[in-house]
Formats: C-alpha cells, sequence, structure tokens
C-alpha cells in the first residue's frame, strides 16, 4: 500500500513537472517569435513586406533600414537621450534610496516612524495619478524662477521650461521610483548586525566609511538589483516622457518611436518602422543578458552575508 501510493506520486510529480515544462516552453514561444518577427521584418524592403509572405525570413537582407531610422527618425537623438536620463536617473536613485535606507534603518530619532508610514504610504499611490497634478506644480514652479531670472538680470529675452528638461525628468523617475525600494532596503540594513558598525567606529572610521564600506557591501545585491530593475522601467517609461517633453531634440526613445511609426508608416516603410524598434530594444536586452543572474536573484542576499 506504501509503495503503491508512493508510485502514484511520482507519476503527479513527474505530469506536473512535464506540465510546467510545457508551460514554460509555450511562453518562451511567444516571446522569443515576436522578436524574431520583429527582427526579420526590420531587414525587408516595403515590397518584401506588403507583397511577400511576411512570416519568412528575407532573402535579400535591406540593412539600409537602420540606417534610416537611425538618421531619419533621428533615433541617435533620441537614444542618447534615453542614455543620459536613464543613467542619471539610477545614479540619482541609488544616492537617495540607499542612504535614506541607511538612515531609517541604523538611526534612532523623533520622527523615524513617521517617515516609515509615509514611504509605506507612498508605495499605494499610483504614480499616474500625480501626473498632471505634478506637471502645473513644476510648470508653475518654472514660471516663478523666469521671473525671478528676468528680474534679477533685467532682461526679458530669458525664456525656459523646467519641465522641458531630461535633468528635471531624470529628477521625476529617481524620486517617483523610491517609495518600494527603500522599504525593502531599510528591512535588509536592519538586519546588518550592529556590531559590525560599532567595532567599526570603535576603530575610529567615520560614517562615510561604516557607510560605504561596511554597510553597503552587505547589501550590495539588492541595490545591484534595484538599480538594474531602475535602468530596465526607466528605459521603456512612457506617459511621464509624454507629458513632460514638449521639444523634440528632447525625445526619448520611447516618445520618439511614436514619431517614427508615424513618418514611416505614413511612407509605407514598415522595414524602418521595425529597424527602430529593434533599435530601441536591442540596449536594454543586451542588458538583461549580461546581469541575468543578478536579477533573477535581486533578493537573495546570501551574497552580500559572506
Amino acid at each position: 500500500m506504501v509503495r503503491s501510493n508512493k508510485g502514484r506520486d511520482a507519476i503527479v510529480t513527474g505530469s506536473l513537472r512535464w506540465l510546467l515544462r510545457i508551460l514554460l516552453y509555450a511562453w518562451g514561444v511567444t516571446i522569443v517569435f515576436p522578436l524574431f518577427w520583429t527582427l526579420a521584418t526590420s531587414l525587408k524592403s516595403s515590397k518584401q513586406f506588403m507583397l511577400g509572405d511576411i512570416w519568412s525570413w528575407p532573402r535579400v537582407m535591406y540593412l539600409s533600414n537602420y540606417y534610416k531610422a537611425w538618421t531619419e527618425a533621428d533615433m541617435g537623438t533620441y537614444m542618447f537621450n534615453t542614455i543620459f536620463v536613464v543613467v542619471l536617473t539610477v545614479v540619482l536613485f541609488t544616492i537617495m534610496c540607499t542612504t535614506t535606507s541607511y538612515i531609517l534603518g541604523k538611526y534612532e530619532f523623533k520622527f523615524i516612524k513617521f517617515f516609515e508610514n509615509y514611504y509605506f504610504l507612498a508605495m499605494m499611490i499610483p504614480g499616474m495619478l500625480l501626473l498632471v497634478p505634478l506637471y502645473f506644480q513644476l510648470d508653475g514652479v518654472g514660471n516663478w524662477l523666469q521671473t525671478l531670472v528676468q528680474t534679477v538680470l533685467q532682461n526679458q529675452d530669458i525664456q525656459f521650461k523646467i519641465t522641458d528638461s531630461l535633468v528635471v525628468l531624470s529628477i521625476i523617475y529617481a524620486v517617483q521610483a523610491l517609495p518600494t525600494p527603500i522599504f525593502l532596503l531599510t528591512g535588509f540594513i536592519k538586519g546588518v548586525d550592529k556590531s559590525f558598525l560599532e567595532a567599526a567606529r570603535i576603530d575610529g572610521a567615520g560614517e562615510f566609511y561604516v557607510f560605504f564600506r561596511i554597510v553597503i557591501p552587505f547589501v550590495k545585491p539588492i541595490v545591484l538589483f534595484e538599480a538594474l530593475t531602475r535602468f530596465m522601467g526607466t528605459w521603456n517609461e512612457y506617459m511621464t516622457a509624454l507629458t513632460f517633453l514638449e521639444t523634440e531634440s528632447h525625445y526619448t526613445l520611447s516618445v520618439g518611436i511614436q514619431r517614427l511609426i508615424a513618418k514611416f508608416s505614413y511612407q509605407s516603410d514598415y522595414g524602418a518602422v521595425f529597424a527602430g524598434l529593434i533599435i530601441s530594444l536591442l540596449p536594454i536586452m543586451i542588458l538583461y543578458i549580461l546581469f541575468q543572474k543578478t536579477i533573477q536573484n535581486g533578493t537573495d542576499m546570501s551574497e552580500g552575508l559572506k
């Protein structure tokens, strides 16, 4: 009877494993096939796309589609703007997240509970609800600064908008992303044994030394994970960039793709459209391939505790 039950359990377990594998393979196909189709289409001419088999690999590859998307649709400018915004966002986000979490995790002061509850509640507020109020608030601050500069310099010809700025957009991205990572990272930092910090302070170490040489190495995996996810989230962000950026030369890739699709779809040049999509996808795919294990095991603290 016991052997019968064990054999039945083994069959059920094996069946579930194969079912799970089939589901994962099917899910993988639904992800890989669209990417393959997009790549194949980006190498076709308009005639091949319209008259040929849209599912086939092109016999003649038109690499000129990539040059056309890069130059005529200004994908090079959009790429540079996106890289600038993403790098600045990740730097600001990492600095603000780690320092705030360190203070909340290892310091005792009067309003610590208030700040902990503040970040916890901020996690519950969707960023989209704050988008329009934030725009008008920053626009009002920009108008006030413009008037101040004009008055001080006595030059009414000075005109600028802080909302149409890649630097301001980066600050918005960094600040909006803080609540959840701070809430998580604070918990990890609280788990760092205080004896390490006290021993360093007894030996004469300052707070910067304690922070950078002791605390950060302990929580390095989660910090790197949060930085990578912020990189990918900022790279793909669309609504905030569309709301704040007004000058075409300031567009990021997510907004610039909209212009690319409108431009080349009107000309029925779908090869250039898909070439632009591949250009925008390539950096983030390379990043994921390089840091795949880090992203998948981002919440594993074993490396930092060795």
